[in-house]
């Protein structure tokens, strides 16, 4: 009966990891049944679990059961698990080790939702373990052996509890938990994936440069993988993740962190302009990070600028055209592969995506100098653009492929221009009167964009 009388709460508080432990298992497997609608199991359950709270006079764990106890969310009810851990951490710490070797061995249990009840326990328990060396070094193996569980949820939380290491003991397992992340970063499941990008910004922040580095490319790559996903918190945190890392990159792994993030800047500047807002703010934040590592003239400066955090179209292009000049600068190497990367992206799923790629393609080709260089891109682009503003079902795509026609046209004409009064010039000419330094085409058309309308050049 509740309460247990004197005999049943002596025998309540000499077994309370045992009880604790196996009510906790129950919570799990009846919410799992819960969930199919049996709700009665649960309830009978609460009311004992109930019994057990007044029996060691912890009211704070009553009061979280009566609260959420019967919510069947299993976000909601691996929250509960968690509380209550915390709850019999504050109130019993010394009662801490003999739960989690019960629960530790739970994670081998045939029912799913059982282990995923000891998971979440664990997964809480963990962060009060510190002066428990030996069973943190346990808990650690065994969360360590269970992230290959078959249940997305079990390999979460194990993920999830060992970043909670404590603090004065995460160092020495920090290349285990790294380990973890980098496995996990690849997972079959989009949620656990999320958690291992999530766990890594929380461990970057205690990890050393020897720690990262064996992996630090490895981490980039499958970031790069996880930033064009159609989950908007994916994408956040994987550009947020990516920013991170640039507090590594001046280490052993300088020259091959550098190709990477020239790889990855194409797509870091379309999704500038993201249509998430949170996805934004990553991106700009990143792309603050890394432009000191980059080596581009200029660039830091443009991050300076007003455009650069503003949430206007108009201004994000006047952005692209600055910042475009400035890359063009660049080897033709680093210009080819940003360009084929940047027409990838003309096949985004998101329209908006589609319409920066446009931008920025335009933008690259209407600066470029090397006639050579430019006359594949050009046939191919124009081919595209005229497709898409024709074709695409989205106003700002067509917007943006007409804007970029009517670029490319201007520089194509200028281009012919140029061509045919150099052909007319005789090149010793003007060398003889003074003019040693010939105007690349892109230095005449910075001088005809900045005339006013109208304004005639010298005949």
């Amino acid at each position: 009966h509740r309460g247990g009388g004197k005999v049943g709460k002596q025998a309540v508080e000499q077994s309370y990891p045992s009880v604790l432990s196996a009510l906790i298992l129950k919570l799990g497997g009846l919410h799992g049944l819960a969930e199919l609608g049996r709700n009665e199991l649960l309830r009978s359950l609460l009311i004992a679990f109930q019994s057990f709270c007044d029996c060691v006079g912890d009211v704070e764990m009553g009061k979280i059961l009566a609260r959420d106890g019967e919510r069947t969310e299993k976000e909601k009810w691996i929250d509960l698990v968690q509380e209550v851990a915390c709850s019999s951490s504050v109130k019993r710490p010394n009662e801490v080790l003999p739960t989690c070797v019960i629960l530790s061995k739970s994670l081998d249990r045939n029912q799913r939702a059982e282990r995923e009840a000891a998971a979440a326990a664990l997964s809480e328990f963990i962060r009060h373990s510190e002066k428990e060396p030996a069973l943190l070094e346990q808990m650690v193996e065994e969360l360590c052996q269970h992230v290959t569980d078959d249940s997305p949820t079990v390999r979460s939380l194990c993920l999830r509890g060992l970043v909670q290491i404590p603090e004065s003991h995460i160092l020495n397992y920090i290349q285990q938990v790294l380990g973890v992340i980098l496995a996990l970063l690849e997972d079959a499941t989009e949620s656990v994936q999320l958690t291992a990008v999530q766990c890594l910004l929380t461990v970057l922040n205690v990890s050393e440069q020897d720690a990262v580095d064996p992996i630090l490319i490895s981490l980039l790559v499958r970031l790069r993988n996880l930033q064009i996903s159609m989950n908007t918190k994916m994408r956040s945190n994987a550009f947020a993740a990516y920013g991170a890392l640039s507090a590594y990159g001046a280490g052993s792994q300088h020259h091959a962190f550098l190709e990477q993030i020239h790889a990855t800047l194409p797509r870091l500047i379309l999704h500038l302009h993201d249509n998430d807002l949170s996805v934004r703010l990553a991106c700009r934040n990143t792309f603050q990070l890394l432009a000191p590592l980059m080596e581009v003239d200029g660039l830091s400066s443009l991050l300076n600028k007003q455009y650069f955090t503003s949430d206007r179209r108009s201004d994000y292009e006047d952005f692209i055209r600055d910042l475009t000049r400035q890359l063009c600068r660049l080897s033709p190497v680093r210009v080819d592969s940003y360009l084929e990367s940047a027409i990838q992206a003309f096949d985004a799923p998101w329209p908006v995506i589609q319409a920066n790629a446009v931008c920025l393609v335009s933008c690259m080709l209407s600066f470029l100098d090397d006639q050579r260089f430019l006359a594949p891109y050009f046939s191919q682009v124009f081919a595209m653009l005229v497709g898409r503003m024709s074709q695409s079902p989205e106003a700002v795509v067509r917007a943006a492929a007409s804007s970029a026609l009517g670029l490319l046209i201007k520089r194509s004409n200028m281009l012919k221009s140029l061509s045919s009064r150099f052909d007319r010039t005789d090149p010793s000419q003007s060398s003889q009167h003074g003019e040693p330094h010939a105007k690349t085409s892109s230095e005449l058309q910075e001088e005809a964009a900045a005339k006013p309308n109208g304004a005639q050049g010298e005949q």
